[in-house]
């Protein structure tokens, strides 16, 4: 189950970062808008996509050295 949930976290990871990029080129080429706001587009969508990975995967939960019961 551990591996399924950290696939799929991965995936979800990969696929907002390849939003941002996405972002970043296609609307400029397309003129739909400028390319500081692909660039917006681009920083949050990697934000999103750090943040859920931190959230899920963040730190060690190692409950030997955890001082809260």
């Amino acid at each position: 189950m551990e591996s399924e949930v950290r696939s799929a976290m991965n995936a979800l990871s990969a696929f907002l970062l390849g939003v941002g990029v996405f972002v970043l080129i296609l609307g400029p080429c397309a003129d739909l808008y400028s390319i500081g706001m692909g660039l917006i587009g681009l920083v949050a969508s990697w934000v999103m996509a750090l943040t859920i990975r931190v959230f899920f995967f963040g730190g060690p939960r190692d409950e030997r050295y955890s001082r809260y019961y």
